[in-house]
């Protein structure tokens, strides 16, 4: 593709061609190598926080290879990697391994998990796939639990209720899915 074609393509909002395949290989590569690394100077040192850094650098591995390679899709096990190994990484910490609240790390550990689905949304048009909010689903399920576990007890009774009413809600909102169906179903055959 010639530069003209491809300024175009950017300036037009679409996605730039995605990189040469030799380059992805190169990527992936370097990834592998870099992680393995990481993981021998570990063992050979005993130096088991290191072997914390694997998942959350591996996130940041699989972003920066979205974004390089213009392939939107690793953003996903990026995000996802990213955001569990920074909760990880925060959960053994002293100041939230040490909380008053027992339930402190599990909530740092949702509330990082949720921010690597927000990175999904953001990082996604970087590496020049289009903005994505289906993420905001499985980001806010991880927010709330997240914020729950916070509070700590009144969060574990919140927690209950809404165990116990769910069931509920399904019930409810399939009887409406269903009403609406044989609504449908009944004016089209009238028609």
């Amino acid at each position: 593709m010639n530069a003209p074609n491809q300024m175009s393509r950017m300036t037009s909002g679409q996605p730039a061609a995605p990189a040469d395949p030799r380059q992805r290989g190169v990527i992936a590569a370097v990834m592998l190598i870099t992680i393995g690394v990481l993981l021998l100077i570990a063992q050979v040192f005993q130096l088991g926080w290191l072997s914390l850094l694997v998942m959350p650098l591996l996130g940041v591995a699989f972003i920066v290879w979205s974004i390089a390679a213009r392939m939107p899709g690793l953003m996903i096990p990026g995000g996802i990697l990213a955001g569990l190994g920074a909760g990880i990484l925060l959960m053994t910490q002293p100041f939230v391994a040490s909380a008053e609240n027992e339930l402190v790390p599990a909530a740092v550990l949702m509330l990082s998990f949720a921010a690597g689905w927000l990175l999904i949304i953001v990082l996604t048009p970087l590496a020049g796939g289009r903005l994505e909010l289906w993420p905001l689903i499985p980001g806010a399920v991880f927010a709330v639990l997240g914020a729950l576990f916070w509070m700590g007890e009144p969060g574990m009774r919140i927690l209950q209720i809404m165990g116990t009413a769910w069931p509920l809600i399904l019930i409810i909102v399939g009887v409406g899915i269903l009403i609406g169906v044989l609504r449908r179903n009944r004016q089209q055959g009238v028609s």
